[in-house]
């Protein structure tokens, strides 16, 4: 079998491709846009090279993410050539972003937000609409939660730089949303899964991990891991004060950035202090029944593997 991992440079695209060249009978592609490192060329606003890459393929893991145009339009032109190619499935990693901000039990049947607004919810949105109107390929969605591993851009080292710079802390009750993570490994076996499973057609599935705590507990348990003190206490007001005074330099950013001070990145932003007060679940009840999926890395384990990576680094051996 031959495979296509779009973005197979990013942290989850990544994971999936190393997962995936262990089955057996299984040849796979890592699409990159430099087209380094041993990977293919695939620039998915580009039909040509979209094209060159599907050849003989029978499966795409469509991990790419980007700006509107890439994250909506190479999501229109990879599903319109996979198509044209003979491919036969598109396992589209999509995310628990395009639920917005609905709270409680949030599962499949949940509607998602508008797909016309700005930013990353409304374009994961837009792209599992293209999905949606795909003819003549199988598509299947799966809606990851919080992804984290120790190599983490997001969830982890972004995470441990903001509480090693002193600012970060606990936020009170803007910080006792439901934090939902999931491991990496966990969901590069759902892709894998979701290629496979002929009812899976046409389906959209949340991947999340069996555990779940608050925000303010992801940021204790990261402070841990990454051996620094026990986090302090922001006050409401603080946070106010602190996100209000970081609002004109946010501006300056955008033309001047090199006159943007460097604790200005450390405050939470709008979007990230919605999700901190979310209090939501994710159930993944629909992945195990149909997929035959389940979460395998436990939080415990997780952390372990986190706290093991941050004291080899603090010992010289990881940069």
């Amino acid at each position: 079998m031959k495979i296509l991992v779009t973005g197979a440079s990013g942290f989850v695209g990544g994971h999936i491709a190393h997962m995936a060249r262990q089955l057996p009978d299984t040849t796979v592609l890592c699409g990159r846009r430099d087209g380094a490192a041993g990977s293919v060329h695939l620039d998915l606003l580009d039909r040509s090279s979209v094209m060159q890459a599907l050849q003989g393929v029978e499966a795409v893991i469509h991990c790419a993410v980007g700006d509107r145009r890439v994250t909506v339009g190479g999501t229109r032109m990879l599903l319109e050539c996979a198509r044209q190619c003979g491919v036969r499935r598109v396992v589209h990693i999509s995310s628990i972003a395009v639920y917005g901000a609905a709270q409680g039990s949030v599962t499949e049947a949940t509607p998602c937000i508008a797909i016309t607004g700005n930013g990353y919810a409304a374009w994961k949105a837009a792209a599992e609409a293209e999905c949606l109107q795909a003819q003549g390929v199988e598509v299947v969605r799966l809606r990851p939660t919080i992804v984290y591993a120790p190599d983490s851009p997001l969830w982890v080292e972004s995470l441990v730089r903001r509480i090693r710079s002193g600012w970060w802390g606990t936020f009170g009750v803007a910080g006792e949303g439901t934090c939902n993570p999931v491991h990496v490994a966990d969901v590069a076996r759902a892709a894998i899964a979701a290629m496979h499973v002929p009812q899976a057609a046409g389906m959209a599935f949340n991947i999340n991990g069996a555990d779940t705590l608050s925000w303010n507990d992801w940021f204790r348990h990261m402070a841990l891991a990454a051996g620094e003190p026990p986090l302090v206490p922001v006050s409401a007001t603080r946070l106010k004060i602190w996100r209000l005074a970081a609002l004109p330099f946010r501006v300056i950013r955008r033309v001047a950035p090199r006159y943007c001070p460097a604790w200005v990145d450390m405050v939470p932003a709008d979007s990230e202090m919605v999700l901190f007060g979310l209090r939501a679940t994710y159930p993944a009840t629909l992945a195990r029944t149909v997929l035959g999926w389940a979460p395998q890395v436990g939080l415990d384990e997780g952390m372990r593997a986190i706290t093991a990576t941050y004291a080899r680094s603090s010992h010289g051996i990881m940069a």
